[in-house]
């Protein structure tokens, strides 16, 4: 499996394999024209109800990400998702404005952007 879902998150579980089949197209780990697991494997190998997958399926296939191929299962349409990277931008400004603002320095926020790790300074 290509990504997990962490069950104590406050975001929904269908949201979080739409999110992660975008950045796996993002990635290029799947491609435009290759298929995605059908429901039923996805959601067996997920741990997690049919109906969950479907659901991230469907919105998938309202945003134009993929499609519907009758009889044979959900085909990659899109493989360029600048609004989605916009949105995860977005997310970081909000994020590290809340950090700023709660005094968290800058140092710290860009070493954990790279990776590292933030200087525990309490």
């Amino acid at each position: 499996m290509w990504f997990n879902i962490n069950f104590s998150s406050h975001i929904p579980v269908y949201k979080q394999i739409v999110e992660n089949i975008k950045i796996e197209i993002l990635k290029g780990n799947i491609k435009k024209g290759e298929f995605l697991p059908s429901i039923r494997k996805l959601a067996s190998d997920l741990g997690v109800n049919l109906n969950t997958v479907a659901r991230a399926y469907r919105e998938l296939v309202n945003e134009k990400i993929i499609e519907a191929i009758r009889g044979e299962g959900y085909i990659v349409i899109e493989n360029s998702l600048k609004n989605f990277n916009n949105e995860l931008l977005n997310d970081l400004s909000e994020i590290v404005k809340k950090c700023l603002k709660a005094g968290i320095s800058i140092d710290d926020i860009c070493n954990l952007i790279k990776g590292g790790e933030f200087s525990d300074n309490s």
